[in-house]
């Protein structure tokens, strides 16, 4: 849609020029639209727009394709393309004294400042210390303290787990930096190995959230006990110092303000380090004379934004092609993370085809370049640039698929190109399918694996077309003959259903790589799609494809503009939703089943576009702002029958907005004439007042819930407060650090009116406190819209912020805290810009407006978002069904209600201390009893009532923490496990006063994080990370007993089939009735009868291709066993016949590795969490999905689809 264009200064810069130019240009073709551009470009509205903004230079394609669609000459202006951005560009300073995103080297270290204390420090330990551990997070400074702090002062060798396969040989000093890369590499245990039993000093650098890590390996956890130097934020006066006398050493200065500013920006924010180094060296790249300035230093972007601005514009300066290249580059070099951040991966060169690309990007210094490897400069660039965060979110399932690929053709080039190494079936359709969604995204190996099997399985495919040819005449001529023409029949018959089969199978697969591909776009054809293919089938790629429908949102598209969408919003009753567009139509819809929205009414909106809705408090009436100047006010107390009832006119321009008042009597407007006017709509409309509100247009107002302060969002870049009754302002916000170069597009006030939430054309998303509103306080800021915000909108229950923007996205913010903002999600189905964002009133559906015509509903019933803000390791299940209980390493335990087949979160159990660290919780059988501990205490609590939570007591303690607990199953004992391989038995009787009965000591060093009883609570089995199953009869407390260890390394069946060798720690071990069943490390599990504990039997193992099963978990009547896995799945088998398990569904949802699965009562519904942070629930009855996919979208395919997707199949119901 529209937008009025913001005067350029063309003596602002080239860049304004350039843009001013294009404007000029336009205006020459008659002033078309932007959107009519767009169809003669075949580039979005707002691609083109931005194009003429003269924020940025942009891409030659876009600006050439501008000019084509203008008629201008393209030549003459791809030479002034090329001469701007040389006019833009300023060569890098080569005294700079600052390292951007780069490490301080040894080379670096008179440069080096604020860290003096921490290096004495590192150099004290290590004169008492063989091995020494550097911990903190990433961006603390770990790298720069061991080169420019540690080996600018000690010889020593430094070395990273990528670059080195063996250790060197030296007896010095060694520095292992990056320590962390060696978890995600397959010869990690013998590096592990070889470096703990080297002779010599050793230092070892590590990001802190891969601390739990070094827990598998006991031999690397002792040896740096108690040698460890964490690296944590820097004081005041070190950042100082380390900001200022880089430049102090050089002679110059800064300007006593943006030392400030900095220390202001820097101060508690984690990982800031190479933002303020970055920051410091692109405002250097600015300085006046011999000045570093603060208006450099905003124009960098600042620390919030310098490095995705060099991102961003290192990455548009490339053409089309080269971009394309860029994003398969950047997604090559980043490892994801698995319950960690995401972290840079060191790459050959030989694995990268761009050469151009590469060296342009590390001309940008994003990348850094060595002879023979590339990689990202530092992991600050994959958590700043919103770009590449986006494509990390999108891509995470490819890049799975990438990265096996990668190794699938590295072991084929290993065995000599032997053809039993090459893809066939559904790894091939995978990697297939993704190679073709992205060109060029493949390097010469990949490539020719790919070619290879491509190849073998159309060898395949002739052969079995020969025999299914050789079967025909083999047919005919038995037709032919009369003696044998029954036996032909029959023989052809089998045949021709054979060939039927097959072909309706591959169309099925086909369907469902198509369903995945859709889910963005259209996810109600993606839902028919994948239930057809169940229904045509019943293969069990098809079944699990539909048990995994619901793991993602789901929507529903009203389609029935003709033109850009603009606006969107519900009546205040939920039953009716109401739509604006650039058609010049309002339609009216009926939302009593939000599934299947249909066309109530359509009203004429008048001459021009409407850009804004309101309903009344009733839902009687609503009103358009029209970009004809003109406010419509219409009758819509029967909607299938709209009446309009009044105009008002006084704006001059364009209605940019409309609110009415919560008592329905007076309605506001804004326009682009920079004025807010008030109007007395009791009767006849008048006008109240008119407030001169802004020095340029005011695009977006909010009223708080009292009605009586009012905000606005203005082009000119500020917001203000206005006070409703007196029409003065009360406060300015300025939503940006240089808010004169912002404009201001949307505020909204928060349900409970003391949050204001702001949305700029830099892409920010800002919440306020304004509790007192003449003194509003900055509360959070969240970015990664690539474009304006246009539109913000809270949920009614307050737990959401939704932002629509320029940049085609809806984001869905969590603000449950509103200082610490989490992205909960963002939708990227649209394929133009979005205007509107709504929720419903019982936050349960949003709806969004865009400039491709569709109006979009959103269910959150399955906005899979992460609750926790770290890995969620734990889940256990109140055995009657009403609620379940999870844990995680952010220090919460949560209880949930499983409602609908999703997870509504019901309370957090009061934290022990403000930094506590969960480690395990569990559920009462009989009673609202839950377990939990944390390392500042074990909790017994009353949870009769969820939502209030009460403490009973915190008796039960031990020499160290607890790491596994579980009830009894007669409820009387709780067992709990200690980090110190102690476990203790507890009576719980009284849950005010527990009693120790027992203990005993496992005779291992290794944590026992797993206990289970056996179903005469008489036996306690126990899991800790050995090569043994331990069960130790408990029927006398006092005095336990071990009965011989199950080893899982010298079985003579053995646990490793299938898996890998050597890994045979026990990850998981479950119990029902006289069935254990246990997990390893290397992908398999077995089921044993332990009716006699004493002399366990195998009965069966576990049917498993996929990666290592974490945690198992048996259904309550004990027919199913569930497993989360490494690789992100949740699998699921049949053991009525312990001998024989049959995989019975594999479940698709989860990004990062399951840690957390339990069964509720009603054996269908399983819980499960993990590593994404999400917490999921799933329906294992296939019939019920398929019921409730004909339920929430169209019963069947249209005759179109049916021929498309399934050709040459007759149309069958699906429902």
């Amino acid at each position: 849609m529209p937008r009025p264009e913001k005067p350029l200064d063309p003596f602002a810069g080239p860049v304004e020029q350039f843009a001013f130019d294009l404007r000029k240009l336009r205006e020459k073709a008659g002033s078309p639209g932007y959107r009519e551009l767009g169809k003669l470009s075949h580039y979005s509205a707002s691609t083109l727009a931005d194009a003429a903004r003269g924020q940025r230079l942009p891409s030659l394609a876009v600006a050439l394709a501008f000019v084509r669609a203008c008629g201008g000459d393209e030549e003459a202006w791809e030479r002034r393309w090329r001469e701007t951005g040389e006019q833009d560009a300023e060569e890098p300073k080569a005294d700079s004294p600052y390292v951007g995103l780069k490490a301080f080297t040894q080379q670096d270290a008179d440069r080096f400042f604020g860290r003096e204390r921490l290096v004495g420090k590192l150099l004290g330990k290590l004169e008492h210390h063989d091995t020494v551990l550097v911990v903190g997070a990433s961006g603390s400074g770990k790298s720069s303290l061991l080169q420019a702090g540690l080996l600018a002062r000690k010889d020593g060798e430094l070395i990273t787990p990528s670059t080195h396969r063996t250790l060197p040989r030296t007896e010095g000093l060694l520095v292992v930096d990056q320590f962390e890369e060696i978890f995600a590499l397959p010869h990690r245990d013998e590096f592990i190995t070889e470096l703990t039993q080297r002779e010599g000093q050793t230092v070892i650098g590590m990001r802190a959230d891969f601390y739990g890590h070094c827990a598998r390996y006991p031999d690397l956890a002792n040896a740096f006990e108690d040698a460890q130097v964490l690296v944590g934020p820097m004081t005041t006066d070190e950042l100082r110092k380390a900001i200022t006398q880089p430049a102090v050493e050089v002679g110059c200065a800064l300007e006593t303000g943006l030392v400030a500013r900095l220390i202001a920006d820097a101060t508690g924010e984690p990982g800031v380090l190479p933002h303020v180094s970055h920051a410091l060296l692109e405002t250097w790249q600015r300085k006046r004379g011999n000045t570093l300035t603060l208006t450099s230093y905003h124009e960098s972007g600042g620390i919030a934004r310098a490095i995705a601005n060099t991102a961003e514009n290192a990455f548009t300066s490339l053409d089309e092609r080269q971009q394309a290249q860029a994003r398969q580059i950047f997604l090559r070099l980043v490892n994801p993370g698995d319950g960690t951040e995401d972290t840079k991966r060191h790459v050959k060169r030989s694995e990268l085809a761009a050469d151009e690309v590469v060296e342009h990007l590390a001309d940008a210094r994003i990348l850094t370049v060595d002879d023979d490897s590339v990689e990202i400069s530092h992991e600050a660039v994959i958590r700043s640039w919103p770009r590449l965060r986006d494509w990390l979110a999108e891509a995470r399932e490819d890049m799975r698929v990438h990265r096996r690929l990668t190794a699938a053709a590295a072991d084929w080039e290993a065995h000599g190109r032997d053809p039993g190494s090459l893809y066939r079936g559904v790894p091939l359709a995978q990697a297939t399918g993704w190679a073709s969604r992205e060109p060029g995204a493949l390097n010469a190996a990949e490539q020719a694996f790919l070619d290879a099997s491509r190849a073998a399985a159309e060898q395949d495919l002739a052969v079995e077309k020969r025999r299914t040819t050789n079967l025909r005449r083999v047919v005919a001529l038995l037709a032919a003959l009369l003696l044998v023409a029954t036996t032909a029949t029959v023989f052809a018959v089998r045949a021709q259903r054979q060939a039927t089969t097959e072909r309706v199978n591959a169309l099925a697969q086909k369907a469902i790589a198509d369903a995945n591909g859709l889910q963005d776009r259209d996810p109600g054809l993606a839902s028919q799609l994948r239930l057809a293919a169940y229904r045509l089938t019943g293969l069990p790629v098809a079944r699990d494809s539909l048990l995994s429908t619901f793991s993602a949102p789901q929507l529903t598209l009203a389609k029935g503009h003709k033109e850009a969408a603009s606006f969107a919003l519900f009546r205040p009753d939920g039953k009716v939703m109401a739509s604006a567009a650039d058609d010049k139509t309002l339609i009216l819809w009926d939302f009593a089943d939000p599934h299947h929205p249909t066309e109530l009414g359509r009203i004429h909106a008048g001459d021009d576009a409407t850009h804004n809705l309101a309903f009344s408090p009733d839902g009687r009436t609503i009103a358009s702002a029209g970009w004809d100047g003109i406010i419509r006010l219409f009758d819509v107390s029967d909607p299938r029958r709209p009446v309009e009832k009044a105009r008002i006119t006084g704006h001059e321009g364009q209605v940019q907005a409309v609110q009415f008042t919560p008592d329905g009597g007076t309605l506001i407007s804004s326009g682009q004439d920079k004025t807010i006017r008030v109007w007395n709509i009791s009767g006849a409309a008048t006008l109240v007042r008119t407030i001169q509100a802004h020095d340029d247009l005011v695009h977006g107002i909010s009223l708080n819930p009292a009605g009586t302060t009012l905000a606005s969002a203005s082009w000119d870049g500020s917001v203000k407060l206005w006070d409703l009754a007196s029409g003065t302002a009360i406060s300015t916000i300025d939503p940006a650090p240089s808010p004169g170069n912002i404009t201001s597009d949307a505020a909204v006030f928060h349900p409970n009116g003391r949050v204001l939430a702001t949305g700029a054309d830099n892409g920010d998303v800002r919440l306020w406190d304004i509790t007192d509103p003449r003194n509003p306080v900055q509360l959070s800021v969240s970015t990664g819209h690539t474009f304006a915000v246009h539109s913000l909108a809270f949920s009614p229950d307050g737990k959401f912020l939704a932002s629509g923007g320029g940049d085609t996205s809806t984001r869905i913010w969590d603000v449950t805290d509103p200082r610490d903002v989490r992205l909960a999600t963002a939708l990227t189905g649209h394929t133009d810009a979005l205007w509107s964002v709504a929720f419903s009133p019982d936050s349960r559906q949003m709806v969004t407006a865009t400039s491709d015509r569709e109006i979009r509903v959103l269910d959150l019933a399955n906005l899979n978002y992460p609750h926790h803000k770290l890995t969620v390791w734990r889940l256990a299940y109140d055995k009657r069904g009403r609620y379940f209980a999870t844990v995680s390493s952010d220090g919460t335990i949560r209880l949930w209600r499983p409602d609908d087949r999703h997870a509504q979160e019901i309370s957090v159990l009061p934290r022990l201390a403000p930094d506590d660290e969960t480690l395990t919780v569990d559920v009462h059988p009989d009673r609202d009893i839950v377990f939990g501990a944390s390392m500042a205490g074990n909790v017994l609590w009353d949870v009769s009532d969820p939502e209030r939570p009460r403490e009973l007591s915190r008796t039960i303690a031990g020499s160290g923490p607890i790491a596994g607990a579980r009830f009894s199953h007669d409820g009387k004992t709780l067992a709990v496990s200690e980090d110190s391989g102690v476990v203790g038995l507890w009576n719980i009787t009284d849950p005010a006063n527990p009693v120790k009965t027992g203990s005993f000591a496992v005779p291992q060093t290794y944590t026992v994080w797993q206990v289970e009883f056996t179903e005469d609570d008489r036996t306690l089995v126990i899991a800790n990370g050995s090569r043994e199953v331990q069960m130790w009869d408990i029927s006398n407390p006092a005095s336990p007993r071990a009965h011989p260890a199950l080893r899982t390394d010298d079985n003579p069946d053995p646990i490793r089939r299938g898996g890998q060798a050597g890994r045979d720690e026990v990850m998981s071990v479950v119990i029902h009735g006289n069935v254990m069943a246990f997990a390893n490390m290397g992908n398999s599990g077995a089921l044993y009868d332990i009716s006699d504990p004493a002399q366990p039997r195998q009965l069966g193992l576990l049917p498993n291709d996929g990666g290592p099963l974490q945690r198992l978990a048996f259904s309550p009547d004990g027919t199913l066993l569930a497993a989360g896995t490494a690789d992100d799945l949740i699998r699921v088998w049949d053991v009525r016949d312990a001998r024989n398990p049959q995989l019975r569904a594999v479940l698709h949802g989860h990004t990062e590795r399951v840690w957390g699965v339990a069964f509720a009562p009603d054996n269908r519904t399983l819980a499960t969490a993990g590593a994404d942070r999400t917490v999921r629930v799933w329906d294992l009855d296939v019939e019920a999905t398929a019921a409730r996919v004909c339920a929430t979208t169209t019963a069947h395919l249209s005759t179109q689809h049916w021929e498309h997707y399934f050709p040459g199949i007759e149309p069958r119901p699906l429902c």
